[in-house]
């Protein structure tokens, strides 16, 4: 995708939105204010993008397992067994 700057986004902005004050027809004035439309759908989407890039630049770290010996926990006498599921 282009690289374009959000100010010269913006400003293309502000000149379509001067053209539309003084459009001379209702047609014309469709015309200028689609465009606005348009731009703050690229201005939009470059945000989303950046966003994206943003979360998907985030690396998490993997959890360490202690590597050796496991430890057992004592479940008491009145358990069934070592799972949870063991009822």
């Amino acid at each position: 995708m282009l690289n374009i700057p959000i100010v010269a986004i913006l400003t293309k902005m502000e000149e379509q939105l001067r053209q539309a004050k003084t459009a001379a027809s209702q047609q014309r004035l469709r015309e200028h204010v689609a465009a606005v439309r348009a731009l703050c759908d690229l201005v939009l989407e470059k945000e989303e993008e950046k966003e994206t890039t943003v979360a998907s630049s985030v690396v998490v770290a993997p959890l360490s397992i202690p590597q050796g010996k496991s430890e057992r926990i004592d479940i008491g006498d009145d358990a069934n067994g070592p799972s949870l599921f063991d009822f």
